[in-house]
């Protein structure tokens, strides 16, 4: 299991997600965000490392990602270790509102346990909203614009304030190793890769 390990002064910040459907809202955002930003934090170009069964946009601007697919569960984890910033999102849209208040993202686990901090795109009433403001464990944002601002800065903080990258990070590997349950099956992880329909 990777250590917590402290931002690199890497002029390329890669950011790891999970179920990157096309028709997904908080995948919108983030890549309109992006894309507003010209896929860079200040004067770093962003990519993303995308794994999972889905990965779709539906954009006319170049996407700066990489897909990986879907690997055990160790090799998932090696992968994700790999980036800086780890993102999890959950469902913002109306119709989604009980399952969102109910559910923790199945991913959530891996993305903890790579040693690095988690930015949480959602709203303020998801399910692990709670669990990790508890544990310090993330940076949230509780919007999804077009354009998202409260989005780029929760990435712009971890990038430039390194005992804040590394609070996070810590806490989150923490959290996964001692709150959640971090064992999960090779059909459980096909699951929590694959994008809600």
């Amino acid at each position: 299991m990777p250590e917590p390990s402290t931002n690199s002064e890497s002029s390329t910040i890669t950011i790891a997600v999970a179920n990157a459907s096309k028709d997904n809202w908080e995948w919108k955002c983030l890549l309109s965000t992006l894309d507003k930003v010209g896929w860079q934090i200040r004067n770093n170009k962003i990519q993303l490392l995308v794994f999972g069964k889905d990965f779709g946009f539906d954009c006319n601007t170049p996407v700066y990602a990489r897909f990986l697919g879907i690997s055990t569960e160790a090799k998932t984890i090696e992968m994700l270790s790999t980036a800086q910033i780890m993102y999890c999102s959950q469902k913002f849209e109306p119709k989604f509102a009980e399952q969102t208040r109910t559910h923790f993202p199945p991913e959530l686990s891996l993305l903890l346990r790579s040693g690095r901090p988690l930015v949480f795109h959602g709203p303020d009433y998801a399910a692990p909203v709670s669990f990790l403001k508890s544990q310090n464990a993330a940076v949230f944002c509780h919007s999804c614009e077009s354009i998202d601002v409260e989005l780029y800065n929760s990435f712009d903080r971890l990038i430039f304030d390194l005992e804040h990258y590394d609070n996070i990070a810590a806490n989150g590997l923490r959290a996964a190793q001692h709150e959640l349950i971090t064992s999960i099956s090779e059909e459980q992880l096909l699951e929590c890769v694959k994008a809600i329909e």
